[in-house]
């Protein structure tokens, strides 16, 4: 059973004001979201730069069955709104998303308050450009049973919280420096055991379009230490002749084990060559 579907409407009405006033800006907001949807399963999730965001906050995309095509990748544009509860969003806001999402891409609106029935109503009138709508009730319900931001009682917690945001947790966390660099400007990603398993790993969408298209192979800078030759599969978008790395990086070991890890990745066009922080 789900922890959130022991706690009433009233008292998840008071976990939501919690949530919104526990965020300072719409920012640290979006912040939040980007650690969020990446939990939630979402890959290559990027906060758009603030300065001409375009009225998007948020990009991501979610992989398909074996990432084989990117036909079978979902790509979304997000919007997200740090709303006081008597604050909803209008069909408005809904309508200007859905002027922005290009044909056959989702959008997704994920706000601390609420919607109007008429915004409900429009985030699905067209099914060529759906938009998924994730009011404040249902993001804390989301985070009660995921564990994000609140212990057993459930009572709100800002340290639990800051934990996350912060990346303090193990199983997200990348402890490595990246230096002469904005973090915000890297792909973040999981280099997955099935990748591993493999020999290869999976080159990041946002990457991978920035390739010249006669470009087979190309140089790789991994932690501004170790440089590598990968061949790129244009058909599938992964690197081969990976093993050197694989095992340096401690994801292979010589007994066969697997170890997965979180990556940062940026492509310098300049010096056509790929930059990746793998954690330590």
């Amino acid at each position: 059973m789900q922890i959130s579907s022991n706690i009433s409407k009233e008292e998840i009405k008071k976990l939501q004001k919690n949530l919104y006033e526990y965020f300072k800006t719409g920012y640290a907001f979006e912040d939040f979201l980007k650690e969020y949807l990446l939990k939630m399963g979402l890959d290559e999730v990027e906060v758009t730069r603030r300065s001409r965001d375009g009225g998007i906050d948020l990009t991501a995309i979610r992989k398909g069955v074996g990432d084989f095509s990117e036909i079978d990748i979902t790509h979304y544009y997000i919007q997200a709104k740090r709303y006081a509860l008597k604050n909803k969003i209008n069909v408005r806001f809904v309508r200007e998303l859905k002027g922005t999402i290009p044909f056959g891409y989702k959008g997704m609106f994920i706000t601390t308050s609420n919607f109007t029935k008429d915004a409900v109503k429009e985030a699905s009138n067209d099914p060529s450009k759906p938009v998924v709508l994730i009011n404040g009730a249902a993001l804390v319900t989301s985070l009660i049973d995921n564990q994000i931001g609140f212990v057993f009682k459930p009572i709100f917690s800002s340290k639990q919280m800051d934990l996350f945001v912060n990346k303090g947790s193990s199983d997200t966390s990348i402890h490595i420096n990246v230096k002469n660099d904005i973090v915000d400007d890297y792909i973040e990603k999981t280099i997955t055991a099935n990748d591993i398993r493999a020999r290869i790993i999976s080159i990041p969408s946002t990457v991978m379009k920035q390739f010249d298209i006669e470009l087979k192979s190309v140089d790789v800078v991994v932690n501004d230490k170790d440089k590598y030759l990968f061949n790129i599969n244009k058909g599938r978008n992964y690197f081969s002749c990976v093993t050197a790395l694989l095992r340096d990086y401690n994801m292979l070991s010589d007994e066969g084990v697997v170890t997965p890890k979180q990556s940062k990745w940026k492509y310098d066009a300049e010096n056509k060559t790929v930059k990746i922080y793998i954690e330590e």
